[in-house]
């Protein structure tokens, strides 16, 4: 028998304090109680855009890793009355090693001594009071200024009565004042003057093209674009450097997850020129989410990569390609493009840069979006697929 049959969490609800995050769980494990468990604050937001009110939700033990999105999922069950549906959900690594270690436990004393368990009747989850908080520093700020004060006012008794600088010191004259400054100004303009120039070295423009529809499948003929999902990741800076060297443009939709994972990628994809649109927070099937959850998905990831690159971003692909109305009123909503594409190498199936560019060799053409993934396969394929497309004389370009 499996040692975690039998073991069941029911999700009860989210409880918060200003920096931890709880799930409050029903635990029926041969008696049943009531725990907290912490985990950590993503996997809680996460959790928490996905739940709702009149139903009931049942915690899978079953955790996985996806070795080409490089991400950890979990799933729940999500009921009302006597219908029932599955939920996929992106989780930590620290939650996914929570889970294991929950799922492989024999008994529910051991559960029970877990660091990150506690009794839901012994421990009160509290929100501390911000205003609480501020008073008490506003009366330290005070104490310190007084105490400042104090001293400065001694010290400047203490320097009048032994006649120094705060008191009989003789003053300056004006009329040497404003020649002394009349001369550092001089002297600073001279310094202009003979200073050298550096030379200015222009960066290499890379070839782009303004899309004009709220959703886009092709591009006009002559050129072809290169699209790269699901990070950032390790493999970002070696695809960038690639399509730098070939002068070749590139557009990158990254989860946002990922972008909490790797800033310095996203840094780096923009500061060498190259597109960055949103591809989610956690790479959900849209489809199966409410108007409001699309659009708050949409517009926390778009803004974890402009806190980044301090510009807007306004290129979106859906995971999957899963699109509904819905996601398309919010393109139209927020003025975002939705970048499709009418080439898929899927290099997230072969994983096999030899089988990536003979798709490449036998589909590309004049016009066409080709759908690439960050990973091992695709950076060793990439020369030879620039090599091959630039040969057709045809444009490699970055999509805005």
């Amino acid at each position: 028998m499996s040692i975690y049959q039998g073991k069941l969490i029911e999700l009860l609800s989210i409880k918060r304090t200003i920096d931890k995050s709880f799930l409050h769980i029903r635990l029926v494990f041969n008696e049943e109680v009531e725990l907290l468990w912490e985990i950590d604050n993503d996997t809680a937001n996460l959790l928490d855009s996905i739940i709702g009110e009149n139903y009931k939700y049942r915690l899978s033990l079953h955790s996985s890793f996806d070795q080409n999105t490089r991400l950890f999922s979990s799933y729940m069950t999500r009921t009302y009355m006597d219908k029932s549906e599955k939920i996929n959900f992106i989780c930590s690594e620290e939650y996914h090693n929570k889970l294991h270690e929950i799922k492989n436990i024999v008994d529910l004393e051991s559960i029970l001594e877990l660091p990150y368990m506690s009794s839901n009747q012994t421990k009160k989850v509290e929100e501390t009071s911000p205003r609480n908080h501020y008073a008490m520093v506003g009366w330290i700020a005070v104490a310190m200024l007084s105490l400042i004060s104090t001293i400065l006012i001694g010290y400047i008794s203490h320097s009048c009565i032994n006649k120094t600088l705060f008191c009989e010191q003789t003053p300056v004259k004006a009329e040497s004042v404003v020649k002394a400054d009349e001369l550092k100004i001089k002297e600073e303009e001279i310094q202009k003057i003979n200073k050298p120039k550096k030379p200015v070295i222009a960066k290499p423009t890379i070839p782009s093209i303004t899309l004009n529809n709220v959703v886009t499948y092709s591009i006009p003929k002559g050129s072809v674009a290169l699209t790269f999902d699901d990070g950032p990741s390790k493999y970002s800076s070696k695809i960038i450097n690639l399509l730098k060297k070939n002068q070749a443009g590139g557009t990158f939709f990254y989860i946002g997850q990922n972008v909490k994972q790797y800033p310095d990628q996203v840094k780096y994809a923009h500061s060498n020129g190259f597109s960055i649109g949103s591809h989610s927070m956690n790479h959900q099937d849209f489809t199966t989410l409410t108007y409001k959850k699309q659009e708050n998905d949409i517009l926390q990831s778009s803004k974890l990569i402009k806190n980044i690159t301090h510009q807007n971003v306004t290129l979106f692909r859906p995971p999957y390609g899963a699109k509904n109305k819905y996601t398309t009123d919010i393109m139209q909503k927020y003025d975002y493009k939705m970048v499709l594409w009418n080439k898929d190498t899927e290099d997230w199936k072969n994983r096999d840069a030899n089988s990536i560019l003979k798709y490449v060799k036998s589909n590309s053409d004049s016009g066409c979006i080709i759908l690439l993934h960050e990973s091992e396969a695709s950076v060793e394929a990439l020369p030879k697929i620039i090599e091959h497309l630039q040969s057709k004389d045809l444009k490699i370009v970055s999509l805005k």
